[in-house]
């Protein structure tokens, strides 16, 4: 009897204790676990609507209207709001010290990070003395999801929707897809992304896998991989593909400098491990050339550092005007400002040949790098280039080239030289070669000159500041010229110089024939981007040509006058002296204060009109041996004393 008593007294208690729990109104919580939030975060913390327990091995816990203020100076209040919450939890797993949540459903969650004018960042909750880690969850839904990113410094301000795919098949795994809209530094925003369960993502050792797309400003970009680590990118493995208008727009958005290019579309496989990001086996088009390679990103040393093998097979060299400064046109996302003051640039622009886009001075600090080029075959309407090859290092804001080696009509092109972006204004020394031009090849569209056998060759080395290619020129002192040993001349075109009258009429009926060229030599001294001309000389068999002149860099224009002094006698030869005037695009040749014939072409005036005028203008030494230069140059830069004649006595006066 006693002891059913008291089965009967525990039972009754038990009855007691469960039907209090199950009446009891958990709300009465609420003080008490706002006070531990409150206290833990530094943030105020609020449960606005009902706390509710539903009993069993695994309790229910549910909570409506919870809210987590946000900083004092944060854009809205508050930074974390919850419509509802619920969870379940294991007793079992809780007794042994483990907090193991089966599953979790949050319904209209809306959370705003962002930072401040000066960096702070409103994510930044107070600090405990010990760490606590996540629990361990299960099965994770998100309905209606939202979360805002703001930082005004950046210009960025994008709004994120994430939601589950509930409908899945695998019980234990919830699919996330996220849209994500807004601004990126300043650029239109948009992402779709497709992800696996969200609760991978608090898993630091376990690769998350994602696939989707994204857009900012005029650059797409389609990904499919793995991340790992996503609070830290710990790593990451993914195919990217990757088009836009402009590889320098990629600045802003991954602060790897990049020069201005025409439209690309490149494919390869990007990897991520502790500070280095590298795109490996990339390959695609920028522009009309084929690109090929690998880069590494590594951002762990004082400044990041680029390193990047890039090969093209065929390479278009309009596809570098960006890289030489030319300006480019309107961008879709410019601003009508913005689209108005380039098309003003570019009209500007347009009779000038030098590239007159001034050097992102900020970009050459941000970032060191040594990236190594090869165009395997060149394409180019103008030059005869047959192939390139560049080494480029970037270290502190100075750029160095060594070398920038173009193969061209048979010979090289060799650039040597620095950039000092240390300072606002560039500082810029080069030294360029030309090594054994062929002249047949330097002219590939020129008859007379496809049976000649010169060679051009020499040195020219200058030195100026500018914060264009333009004004660095402009600005610039040394020497430049040229030395050219054998070739040929249109013999109707070297009566047009002289104005042999009766040549020309000669000519007309029995026809053109070339004249050797024994030498030519150009030496130009440079001041301030006014180059004077010490030495301008063609000698040909027939007649010499004597030139003398400037030539100013700062607007591009040229005044030279060419006197002929023929070998031979002719009773219609004037003799007279023939001008060069105009620009380097538009250039103008006419007979000294007559308004007569207009000469197409010369070996001369061809290599200051063409193209390679604009990269190179003149060199200075010789390509080789050769008797013919040897004397002329010797002649030219030490010229002979005229010699006194010394008198003689008479025979008389001797005997006398």
């Amino acid at each position: 009897m006693r002891s059913r008593k008291i089965l009967i007294i525990f039972s009754a208690m038990f009855a007691l204790v469960v039907t209090t729990i199950f009446l009891f109104d958990w709300n009465m919580l609420k003080p008490y676990v706002e006070r531990q939030v409150t206290e833990k975060t530094g943030r105020k913390f609020l449960i606005q609507g009902n706390l509710d327990v539903s009993l069993s091995l695994n309790p229910r816990i549910s909570a409506e209207g919870l809210s987590l203020a946000n900083a004092d100076w944060g854009s809205e209040q508050p930074m974390l709001g919850v419509g509802k919450v619920a969870f379940r939890i294991s007793l079992l797993d809780l007794l042994k010290g483990d907090i193991v949540l089966p599953e979790v459903s949050i319904s209209q969650p809306k959370i705003i990070l962002e930072k401040s004018e000066d960096g702070m960042r409103n994510w930044d909750l107070k600090k405990t003395e010990k760490e606590s880690e996540l629990p361990k969850i299960g099965r994770l839904n998100i309905d209606q999801g939202t979360l805002g990113f703001r930082d005004p410094k950046t210009e960025t301000d994008i709004t994120v929707t994430v939601s589950t795919e509930s409908t899945s098949t695998d019980a234990r795994e919830t699919p996330v897809n996220v849209v994500a809209e807004g601004k990126f530094s300043g650029l239109k925003f948009s992402s779709r992304i497709h992800g696996g369960e969200l609760v991978s993502l608090t898993d630091k050792s376990r690769p998350y896998p994602a696939k989707g797309n994204a857009q900012i400003g005029t650059t797409h970009a389609a990904f499919d991989g793995t991340i790992t680590g996503l609070e830290t990118l710990a790593a990451m493995d993914m195919k990217l593909e990757i088009q836009g208008d402009d590889l320098s727009a990629l600045y802003p958005i991954v602060g790897i400098v990049i020069f201005p290019s025409p439209p690309y579309h490149i494919a390869g496989r990007l990897l991520h491990q502790k500070t280095e990001w590298s795109f490996k086996e990339f390959v695609g088009v920028v522009g009309k050339s084929d690109m090929g390679g690998d880069v590494l990103f590594d951002t762990g040393g004082k400044r990041p550092m680029l390193r990047a093998d890039v090969v093209s097979k065929v390479l278009d060299l309009e596809d570098l005007n960006g890289f030489m400064g030319a300006r480019r046109g309107p961008m879709p996302e410019d601003s009508p400002a913005e689209k108005q003051e380039k098309k003003a640039s570019i009209e500007a622009q347009r009779d000038r040949m030098l590239p007159d886009q001034e050097f992102k001075v900020d970009r050459l600090r941000a970032m060191d790098a040594d990236v190594r080029f090869t165009g395997q075959s060149i394409r180019n309407k103008n030059l005869p280039v047959e192939h390139l090859e560049a080494h480029l290092k970037i270290e502190d804001g100075l750029l160095t080239m060594d070398p920038v080696n173009f193969s061209v009509a048979g010979g090289n092109i060799i650039t040597k030289g620095t950039v000092n972006a240390r300072k606002d204004i560039p500082v810029a020394e080069t030294r360029i070669e030309f090594r054994k031009l062929r002249l047949s090849k330097l002219f590939p569209k020129s008859e007379t000159m496809q049976s000649s056998k010169g060679l051009i060759g020499g040195i020219t080395q200058l030195k100026g500041e500018g914060k264009t290619v333009g004004a660095l020129l402009a600005s610039s002192d040394g020497r430049v010229g040229l030395v050219m040993s054998g070739g040929e001349m249109s013999e109707m075109v070297l009566a047009g110089v002289d104005l042999d009258g009766g040549e020309l009429i000669k000519l007309l009926f029995t026809g053109d024939k070339n004249v050797p060229i024994r030498c030519a030599v150009v030496d130009f001294d440079v001041k301030k981007g006014l180059m004077n001309s010490d030495a301008f000389v063609i000698d040909t068999t027939e007649t010499n040509i004597v030139g003398e002149g400037h030539i100013r860099l700062v607007d591009e224009t040229i005044k030279m006058k060419l006197s002929p002094q023929p070998k031979d006698f002719s009773i219609l030869s004037l003799r007279t002296p023939v001008h060069i005037s105009g620009t380097f695009k538009k250039p103008r040749i006419l007979p000294d204060k007559m308004l007569a014939i207009r000469i197409g072409s010369s070996v001369l005036l061809g290599v200051l009109a063409t193209p390679l005028a604009s990269l190179i203008p003149l060199i200075e030494t010789g390509p080789g041996e050769d008797n013919d230069c040897n004397a002329l140059i010797a002649s030219v830069k030490n010229p002979k004393p005229p010699s006194k004649k010394v008198h003689k006595p008479k025979k008389a006066e001797a005997k006398s």
